[in-house]
């Protein structure tokens, strides 16, 4: 178990900083305010947070959170003022608050990397004056000691260490589903009006309201200052920074909610992709649609199908393509009906032809291939039927119906 040394030495009111003695290699302990007189403790943990050398990973120090501070030694939690004096028993395995609403108990949180987060079974209990619960607020995230909580899990809002209220209870998580519902590594979280058509807003850790609840969509979680996600009344999509300044303009149709090496964007007219500067990379497409894991574009007018990693299947030769027939006693063969220069024709999934493009009519379309043949094509007005290998069937024959020509 690390033993944290704490040790705080009385600072002259002229001194311009506060001698740390390190708690372990790399890490100090320091109190919110200078010219504080604390006695050396032997600690294992406490309710604080890490400070970290400027643009690095390095904890530099640990901050108290609220006095009295929360304190665990010998495996058991109490607490101690400002001066290092035990003023609550070291008697509880969890921490635990003393405020103006009561002895709080500290539930389901975990430290880790001297950060404390929430787990799905953290929670407040706020005790009466006979140590029994009476008001208990479920938490979805902390940072630096303020809580998003909420009693019913239904409206969210967000409660310091001292339990007074910085957000109030009318939210709830931007995600539909309640996904990444946590505050971001520099304190701020997105939350949603908990109504009818309630819109997005983000707030800090402090509870002040940073970009306006005014957006029908936001980031989940703030990761770039510089390019929130968000969809505006019109339901365009661009970029805002933290201070709710547009940074990319709302003409988008599609944007990705975090900026990778290659980004899908799309407007009404094209698709195209951008690198980690939005710069574009390669063409813009006038069509770029998923199905399964492929993708189904269009450029220069022309149809073609790429994979997931954007490696060419089938090139850009067709005016359209679309599924061929299933065939219920052969559910694994798949095959794309295409048009080329005004005529129909069949394909593998690979590309290779089945049924060269030289036809001026689809017909008797269904789901499932009629039984006999694969497919009918028309051509002078003369109906061809073939196998699902090409193979023609018949010629002249009586046709299906429901011709679609070019």
């Amino acid at each position: 178990m690390r033993i944290l040394l704490i040790s705080i030495f009385f600072v002259a009111v002229n001194s311009l900083a506060q001698e740390i003695k390190p708690l372990f290699p790399g890490v100090g302990y320091s109190l919110q305010e200078e010219n504080e007189l604390v006695a050396i403790q032997e600690l294992e943990a406490c309710w604080c947070y890490p400070v970290y050398k400027k643009d690095t990973d390095t904890v530099f120090s640990l901050k108290a959170i609220t006095y009295p501070l929360p304190v665990k030694k010998s495996g058991l939690w109490g607490l101690i003022n400002k001066q290092g004096v035990k003023v609550g028993d070291f008697n509880s395995n969890e921490p635990y608050l003393m405020t103006d609403s009561g002895k709080v108990k500290l539930l389901g949180f975990e430290l880790e990397n001297y950060q404390w987060k929430a787990t799905d079974k953290s929670a407040l209990s706020i005790l009466d004056s006979n140590g029994t619960e009476k008001t208990k607020y479920y938490v979805a995230s902390v940072y630096r000691g303020s809580f998003i909580a909420s009693k019913d899990k239904k409206f969210w809002g967000m409660l310091n260490s001292e339990m007074k209220t910085l957000v109030d209870f009318n939210y709830a998580p931007s995600h539909h589903e309640g996904e990444d519902f946590h505050f971001s590594d520099k304190g701020y979280m997105t939350l949603r009006e908990n109504k009818p058509g309630g819109l997005n807003g983000v707030v800090n850790y402090k509870g002040r309201v940073l970009i306006p609840f005014k957006w029908r969509l936001l980031s989940y979680v703030v990761k770039d200052e510089d390019y929130i996600y968000a969809m505006n009344d019109y339901f365009k999509r661009g970029y805002i920074n933290i201070k709710g300044q547009t940074t990319l303009p709302f003409i988008y149709d599609m944007l990705p909610r975090e900026i990778t090496d290659s980004n899908q964007i799309s407007t009404e007219k094209y698709t195209w992709f951008a690198d980690e500067d939005l710069n574009q990379i390669g063409p813009k497409y006038q069509a770029y649609e998923q199905k399964g894991k492929l993708y189904f574009y269009k450029l220069d007018g022309k149809w073609g199908i790429k994979d997931i990693n954007n490696k060419t299947i089938i090139p850009n030769i067709y005016s359209s393509i679309m599924d061929g027939p299933r065939i219920k006693d052969d559910k694994d063969f798949k095959c794309y009906i295409v048009v080329k220069n005004g005529k129909y024709g069949l394909i593998n999934l690979d590309g290779s032809e089945i049924i060269k493009p030289a036809y001026d009519c689809l017909c008797g379309l269904n789901y499932y291939a009629p039984s006999g043949y694969y497919i009918e094509f028309k051509k002078d007005n003369v109906s061809y039927k073939f196998s699902k290998t090409g193979e023609l069937v018949e010629k002249g024959g009586k046709s299906g119906g429901n011709c679609f020509c070019e």
